[in-house]
């Protein structure tokens, strides 16, 4: 679908979207239930009565409810055994169930007669009649569910809990029990702030898809808000962009003691983490509070809104203007998440289009030849969104709507390289064990397609990749035969005993055998994602801590915290 159209039917169905996704689901659901268990009594596998299928329906709709309206491990009949019916019990569940649980309260009050007329209705229908009535609610529901991007959803197989386990081998190996850190890659004491923040999403993952204890769970991140409160900050401002995860001091990028500066994209995706975290687990949330509190921005952000790195020069700290597309509109949501005013990043501009397999995608025009760096458009920025705040542009987060139209461009362009030139595409940023060590592997990237290239400017077409980290992101968010067929070439990168690898070599097919915390935290994410769905829920957040310290307007002025309305 045109960007530009999936954005005007997006909005378009955003203010019928819950009753209309809650009513065509449940009415397929029953159909498909009651279709299956006739189905079996009309081909004589299964000689039940009229009573056992009321029993069945009953089941269905009275699924037991906990006080806070999930849905309880007490699931539908066991004797329904077929596996896509019951693969669609979980769907449904999860995608209708969960999300409105007051759907199940009326229905368990509907007197059994109804709910035996309504199946008498039912069996007095012929099979074919049947038939197409469910064929024609399965193929709307599909097409919705495909054009809205409704993602995987549902509890994870065997396989894919496998899969999860295998992640969190590698934060099982690189763990550092002096300080509670994680190594950003295999074996390499360091960290940043965006590989802590991949190391919480690990967690929170970890321990939703029950890989590890409640008590794993507190005491491992009790160890990261210990450094987080207590870590020296770059000029006394804001997080190095290196620390050593054993001594936890600030390192330059040799591992060795010094301050670097700051990136403003790590610290925008730690701001995300904490974010979600908070809201997650309302427990934690003074100490989340704390980490930022420590924060002063005067130097990262502008009354504009535009974001700022800095590096050290002399020993003072040189902002300079960091906007990226694609990370600076996901930055920007994590500064808009602790209420600062993001007019400026949260916009794409200034902007340029290239039309590549007939799908435009943006990127950032300067020429970045003259500088020696790089815009690579690459899929991280948008997969992440996705997963974390859905499609939806919530209001009080809003980002420019084209960062929509981009994040569908980033994967119908992937998936037309595929079908055009049969060559499997999931462009990310990935880690090598040689120089350069980290590359980008970009749709566009300095004036060329499909490129492979260094942050400095350098072209590395050889370690062009399939990235892993990207291929299990667009497999969770885009459930689709391209996402499909691209997880049965990454699906068995990895080593049972240490994690996933980075990916798969384009030109030869030879795996990409580096493993880092960026890469197994998003296979855990995605995994996540596809269990409940966009891990960004909204909470009330008036007497917090972080919301009573602003109230301040001393601390507010001093240290450049976004004005609390009064």
């Amino acid at each position: 679908m045109n960007p530009s159209i999936h954005r005007f039917f997006s909005l378009a169905f955003d203010t019928f979207r819950g009753v209309f996704r809650a009513a065509i689901s449940l009415c397929r659901a029953i159909v498909h239930t009651m279709l299956f268990e006739i189905d079996k009594i009309m081909r004589g596998e299964r000689k039940r009565n009229t009573s056992e299928i009321f029993t069945v329906a009953q089941t269905f709709l009275s699924v037991p409810l906990t006080p806070q309206g999930v849905i309880t491990e007490n699931r539908i009949k066991t004797d329904l055994q077929d596996n896509s019916l019951r693969s669609f019990w979980t769907q449904t569940r999860m995608s209708v169930l969960q999300e409105n649980p007051f759907i199940l309260l009326v229905l368990k009050r509907v007197p059994a007669q109804i709910l035996a007329g309504f199946v008498l209705i039912i069996l007095s229908s012929t099979l074919y009649s049947c038939g197409v009535a469910v064929r024609a609610v399965d193929e709307g529901a599909e097409k919705i569910g495909s054009a809205f991007q409704e993602g995987r959803r549902g509890r994870l197989t065997e396989e894919e809990l496998g899969w999860a386990k295998t992640a969190w081998k590698y934060f099982e190996n690189n763990y550092n029990p002096q300080s509670g850190l994680v190594n950003i890659k295999d074996g390499y004491q360091l960290v940043t702030m965006e590989s802590v923040a991949d190391y919480i999403i690990a967690l929170m993952s970890a321990r939703e898809l029950d890989v590890i204890s409640k008590h794993e769970f507190d005491s491992r991140l009790s160890l990261v808000f210990g450094f987080l409160n207590t870590m020296p900050l770059a000029f006394d401002q804001v997080p190095n962009v290196n620390y050593n995860a054993v001594s936890m001091r600030p390192v330059d990028f040799g591992n060795k003691y010094g301050t670097i500066g700051w990136a403003v994209n790590h610290l925008g995706r730690l701001l995300v983490v904490l974010r979600l975290l908070r809201n997650r687990y309302p427990q934690y949330g003074e100490y989340a509070d704390r980490i930022v509190l420590r924060w002063t921005f005067c130097n990262v952000v502008d009354e504009k809104g535009n974001l700022f790195s800095a590096v050290n020069v002399n020993g003072k700290p040189q902002p300079y203007l960091d906007a990226k597309h694609g990370w600076k509109e996901y930055t920007a949501r994590g500064f808009k998440a602790w209420g600062f005013p993001m007019d400026s990043a949260s916009k794409l501009d200034p902007v340029e289009s290239i039309r590549i397999f007939d799908v435009d995608v943006y990127f950032d025009g300067s020429d970045e030849r003259a500088s020696g760096g790089n815009n690579a458009v690459t899929t991280m920025p948008y997969v992440l969104t996705a997963l974390e705040f859905g499609w939806e542009n919530i209001p009080y987060l809003a980002i420019d709507n084209r960062y929509y139209d981009q994040m569908q461009a980033v994967y119908e362009v992937q998936k037309r390289r595929h079908e055009r030139e049969d060559i499997f595409t999931a462009r990310a940023a990935h880690e090598v064990n040689t120089e350069p060590y980290t590359v980008y592997d970009a749709i566009f990237s300095n004036g060329y397609k499909w490129t492979t290239i260094s942050s400095s400017g350098v072209y590395y077409p050889f370690l062009s990749a399939v990235s892993t980290k990207a291929a299990f992101g667009m497999w969770a968010v885009w459930k689709t035969p391209y996402t499909d067929l691209l997880m049965l070439i990454t699906s068995l990168l990895f080593d049972p005993a240490r994690g996933w690898y980075e990916g798969r070599i384009e030109k030869t097919g030879d795996a990409v055998r580096t493993l880092t915390c960026a890469t197994n935290a998003a296979v855990l994410e995605a995994l996540h994602f596809k269990k409940t769905g966009r891990l960004y829920v909204k909470v009330q957040e008036e007497n917090d801590l972080y919301n009573i310290y602003l109230r301040d307007d001393f601390n507010i002025i001093r240290r450049c915290f976004p004005v609390k309305p009064k």
